[in-house]
């Protein structure tokens, strides 16, 4: 059976909820950064497997999951988030360490590691979001994928916010293909959604993936990118919403980084091609380590 201890921390805004699975051992402890903003870490179960030569640590940021739940929009930053993160790391007195950040996720660790923080070994930015006009950019691309008539109910909703029959069967595609990538939602996930705060997500990001409205609407690393110096693996699946694409334009702009593309995956290769998925990220840890 795992080692596992979970607690909570005090945090600029409240209380946050994290745990700690596997024991303490002479590899180095990786951080895993959640999805969202305000989708809980349930849905990156997967990654525990790391735990039988490190320590994992989830937690859940403000505002979703096991964490409290203040109503005050002005917590709702990137800064705050990042503080908030700093903060776990100095409770935890973790002196050197890895951090794994999926979706927003990367977007918070990209954030964190432009501050130079003294112990941070190495990055994995999982399908990644880095950048609005990337991400929108990729969207658009990825929309006229679909039928002419779902193109058309996208538009629509874009411009007067009525979410017809048509338009939600739009999004439905797009999330089966681009985020989903499963035929069976998995128990991780259906965990996540019923700790999921939405209300974080509208006020920072919007009402759907393809569409930014909130306050990381202008929100862009990549002008910063070179300024990250320690290694950064850059993980996502084939049909991604993060694309492969927009990969490539991460890593020509990073100092030292790799990538792998998950051949039959969308937005979670962690949940749909588990084995290789944990595999590689065994490889890239032992690989900084060595």
């Amino acid at each position: 059976m795992k080692f596992k201890m979970e607690g909570h921390i005090n945090v600029p805004g409240g209380m946050v909820w994290y745990k700690i699975v596997g024991e303490k051992t002479n590899k180095l402890p990786i951080i895993v950064l959640h999805g969202g903003p305000g989708y809980p870490h349930n849905y990156l179960k997967p990654i525990e497997n790391l735990s039988d030569e490190r320590q994992v640590i989830f937690y859940d940021q403000l505002g979703c999951g096991k964490s409290d739940r203040p109503i005050d929009t002005k917590l709702w930053t990137v800064e705050r988030f990042v503080a908030e993160l700093a903060e776990i790391i100095k409770i935890l007195k973790l002196e050197q360490y890895h951090i794994l950040g999926q979706s927003w996720g990367a977007a918070l660790a990209g954030a964190f590691a432009l501050q130079k923080p003294k112990g941070l070994i190495s990055l994995i930015f999982a399908d990644p979001y880095l950048s609005t006009p990337v991400w929108m950019k990729d969207a658009k691309r990825l929309t006229e994928l679909l039928s002419k008539d779902k193109q058309r109910s996208i538009e629509k909703y874009k411009k007067d916010g009525i979410e017809t029959k048509e338009y939600k069967e739009a999004k439905r595609d797009y999330y089966k293909m681009f985020i989903r990538g499963y035929k069976r939602t998995p128990a991780e996930v259906i965990k996540s959604r019923i700790g999921t705060n939405n209300d974080i997500y509208n006020f920072m990001w919007g009402p759907t993936e393809f569409l930014a409205t909130g306050t990381l609407k202008n929100f862009d690393l990549t002008p910063r990118l070179s300024e990250i110096k320690v290694s950064v693996l850059l993980v996502c699946g084939r049909f991604d919403e993060a694309t492969p694409q927009a990969l490539k334009h991460f890593k020509n702009l990073l100092f030292d980084a790799d990538i792998k593309i998950f051949e039959k995956s969308a937005h979670s290769p962690h949940l749909t091609e588990k084995e290789e998925y944990i595999k590689t990220l065994r490889i890239f840890l032992r690989k900084v380590e060595s």
